[in-house]
């Protein structure tokens, strides 16, 4: 007889793109007997590892508490008020509400096949923009641009435009055409490459991003951080996270089989998804309708997707991909509703 998989208790969150494997180690709990001390100020000993990791020095690193303190900080370091900000239109809402926080004007250029319209960013930009947000693979949508689409644009920039990658999913990425942006950056001084330890490394209530930009960049954007914005227990946990390599390659190939998968069974019952290339599935749909009805079905059976109205897409919905048994239990649901309608 087989198993009612949809009775699951226990609510199955698939809506922030986190790790469901959470992180990989127990350097939390380590870390703990020190939470009544102040953090180190510059996390020199974490900026070394990160450094030596990417293949970088470590005055090329900065931290934050998180990409929302990365983009602020930017913002405040590389533009004045009144400068204008260019980004998607459907992207990480972060840019457009911290340069909104920031008083710089945002210029919003609509994606193309729900990609990233380089050429429409381009065209936006004009002698008061400072600051390109660029991510990828975008958020929500999942696409992905290349190593030639995006050295092209850069080529096509003038210098004094900083290009920001927001590049929060790359240790997902399976794809080889995935832009090498560091050695782009050895050619463009003016690209910011943002990474982050709260998708792979499973730290994301810990809030720790990093930057890497040129030195001369780097010294620029630190001298805006805030002090101690990065806790003690954050750094230690990410510091043992960068050791623990073999966990990162099996939270990526357990990914990459149980996205694709699930890619191909939305595909079989219909949905117009777009071919996912980090750790979650965009689904577009004819109406806003159809769209609640799939979203409020789910959520009777616990399990717990992202409408993305707040990113300019009201009938679209994203799933993050989770562990294989929460995956299994979500395409049970979804065939069941399929066969109803």
């Amino acid at each position: 007889m087989r198993q009612n998989l949809t009775s699951n208790i226990h609510p199955i969150k698939l809506s922030q793109n986190e790790n469901p494997f959470g992180p990989s180690l127990k350097a939390i709990a380590a870390s703990a007997p020190d939470v009544f001390r102040y953090p180190d100020l510059f996390h020199l000993e974490l900026k070394q590892k990160i450094a030596a990791a990417q293949g970088v020095g470590a005055e090329q690193i900065v931290l934050g508490a998180g990409s929302i303190e990365l983009i602020d900080i930017c913002i405040k370091a590389l533009s004045r008020p009144g400068d204008s900000i260019v980004t998607a239109e459907v992207t990480f809402e972060g840019y457009r509400i911290m340069a909104l926080n920031n008083d710089r004007a945002v210029k919003l250029a609509p994606l193309q096949h729900y990609a990233v319209n380089l050429s429409g960013l381009k065209a936006l930009c004009d002698e008061m923009t400072r600051i390109v947000f660029v991510a990828n693979p975008n958020n929500p949508t999942g696409s992905m641009l290349t190593h030639n689409e995006f050295s092209d644009f850069l080529a096509s920039l003038p210098s004094e435009v900083f290009v920001i990658s927001d590049e929060a999913y790359k240790e997902y990425i399976t794809d080889a055409h995935f832009p090498k942006s560091l050695d782009l950056q050895r050619v463009h001084p003016n690209l910011v490459i943002f990474r982050t330890f709260s998708k792979i490394y499973g730290l994301a209530g810990l809030r720790l991003g990093y930057a890497i930009a040129s030195p001369e960049v780097a010294q620029t954007i630190n001298r805006r951080r805030t002090p101690f914005s990065v806790s003690g227990m954050a750094a230690a946990a990410a510091y043992a996270a960068l050791d623990d390599q073999d966990y990162v390659e099996k939270c990526v190939s357990v990914n990459a089989g149980e996205r694709d998968s699930l890619f191909r069974v939305l595909l079989r019952l219909g949905y117009n998804a777009m071919e996912p290339k980090g750790n979650f599935i965009f689904i577009d749909f004819q109406t806003t309708k159809e769209k609640d009805e799939l979203f409020e079905h789910l959520k009777k059976h616990n399990i717990h997707i992202r409408k993305l109205d707040n990113f300019g897409v009201h009938t679209g919905l994203r799933i993050t991909v989770g562990r294989p048994e929460d995956n299994r239990i979500l395409v049970d649901v979804l065939e069941k509703f399929s066969a109803l309608e």
